[in-house]
C-alpha cells in the first residue's frame, strides 16, 4: 500500500530528472492578499513511498475554498521512471508537485486534501487575510 511521507505548500515545485524536489518558498500557512476577490500562485508537493512493484499510484489533490465556497480537485497517476529512486525495504519513493493558481474569492481558511490510492492522506491549510492596508 502506497503512503504519504511528507507534503507541503510552497511558492514553487518542481520534480527535476534527477530525482529531486526543488521547493521554492515552501511550508508556508498564510497569503496576505492585497485585493480580495484574486487568485494565487501556488504548488503543492512532496513524497509518497510504495513497493516498487506494485504498480502506479493514484493521487488526488482538492482544494477547498472557506466555507466550502468552491472546490478544485485533480486526479493523477504517479508511476516509477527513471528518476524513482530505492527508499528502503523495497520500497521507492515518487515526488509529485503541482503548481496551479487558486482563486481567493475571500479571507479565511483554505484547505487542500491530498488522497493516495483513495485513502485521505493529509489536510494542509492556509489562511488568506487582507493586507492592513486593504482593511
Amino acid at each position: 500500500m502506497a503512503e504519504l511521507d511528507y507534503a507541503f505548500l510552497a511558492d514553487f515545485a518542481r520534480v527535476d530528472p534527477n530525482g529531486t524536489l526543488t521547493a521554492i518558498g515552501a511550508s508556508w500557512t498564510f497569503v496576505h492578499a492585497d485585493l480580495l476577490p484574486s487568485v494565487h500562485r501556488m504548488a503543492v508537493a512532496g513524497r509518497i513511498r510504495a513497493k516498487k512493484e506494485a504498480g502506479p499510484v493514484v493521487i488526488r489533490v482538492a482544494i477547498h475554498g472557506p466555507g466550502d465556497a468552491f472546490t478544485l480537485a485533480a486526479d493523477s497517476e504517479i508511476a516509477a521512471s527513471p528518476a524513482t529512486r530505492p527508499y528502503g525495504s523495497g520500497l521507492v519513493g515518487h515526488l509529485f508537485a503541482w503548481n496551479l493558481e487558486v482563486p481567493l474569492p475571500n479571507e479565511g481558511v483554505y484547505s487542500i486534501y491530498i488522497d493516495v490510492d483513495g485513502e485521505r492522506a493529509r489536510r494542509l491549510a492556509f489562511e488568506v487575510v487582507r493586507s492592513a492596508d486593504q482593511r
